[in-house]
């Protein structure tokens, strides 16, 4: 198989969609093709056809990913760099936002280095597993590049504002033990065991309420926004939908009854 035209690997099962970056000559790039494959998959998640409820990003070989592929990026001429630039924000942007909002819970199974973009789509995701031999790098001001695809949102939220300065700043490694201390990591796994550990992760919140999960994702999004009371109101409108759904009647009667709710709303 040749793995330019399949740069993307994706393998559901147990209600779980991982998808397995595989661009090894290049340690795991992200061209336009990774972008439009990463689209194509979630595609065919959102339909339901599936069956996925919960999505896992990994690399492979030892690597998450490097970051965005420079090989074809023309350094000559001012147009040219502004060109190649334009065309990658044009793809990868949009694929940044769909992450973050995406209909079910992402994991990052970072299972090597995660280096500028590649630390960008990782914090696209709601939880990050992180290998312990493993760790992120923002390296983009050691490029003379300034940092994107949503790191500068992303990472402030979950580390803090000074951290995450300092880390942007100084483009230096970020360890495993460091990521998980900072808040940047949910979890740190023995070595070899961090996708099996995001994929047990994802599974059990696949088999969560997917409505409500939703609605915590969507509401913790929008924290740093709103008010004390606009974030009242968004929560009570999000409770009012909730209380709607069988899953609601499942998870009080499971609490009453001493045993795990089944939710079965997708």
């Amino acid at each position: 198989m040749n793995p330019h035209s399949h740069p993307l690997h994706v393998h559901v099962a147990d209600h779980v969609a991982t998808l397995s970056i595989e661009r090894p000559a290049v340690s795991n790039a992200i061209d336009i093709s990774i972008i439009r494959a990463m689209h194509l998959a979630l595609d065919q998640i959102q339909k339901g056809d599936s069956g996925a409820r919960a999505v896992v990003i990994t690399g492979s070989g030892g690597v998450f990913c490097s970051g965005l592929d420079l090989h074809s990026v023309d350094l000559k001429t001012r147009e040219a760099r502004q060109r190649a630039h334009f065309e990658m924000r044009r793809f990868m942007d949009p694929l940044i936002l769909r992450l973050s909002g995406f209909r079910f819970p992402i994991v990052a199974a970072v299972n090597g280095a995660a280096v500028g973009g590649g630390m960008s789509l990782a914090l696209a995701s709601d939880l990050i597993v992180v290998d312990e031999q493993a760790y992120f790098c923002p390296s983009f001001a050691r490029l003379g590049l300034v940092p994107d695809a949503g790191i500068t949102f992303h990472l402030a939220r979950r580390i803090g504002g000074g951290r995450s300065l300092a880390a942007l700043l100084l483009a230096e490694k970020i360890p495993a033990k460091t990521a998980l201390e900072w808040g940047l990591a949910y979890e740190v796994a023995p070595h070899g065991e961090v996708l099996a550990r995001a994929q047990a992760l994802a599974h059990r919140l696949a088999s969560g309420p997917c409505a409500v999960l939703g609605q915590i994702r969507s509401l913790h999004a929008s924290t740093f926004d709103h008010s004390l009371q606009e974030q009242l109101k968004a929560e009570r409108s999000a409770q009012e939908m909730t209380l709607e759904t069988q899953d609601c009647v499942e998870g009080v009667r499971a609490f009453f009854e001493k045993r795990e709710p089944h939710f079965t709303e997708h």
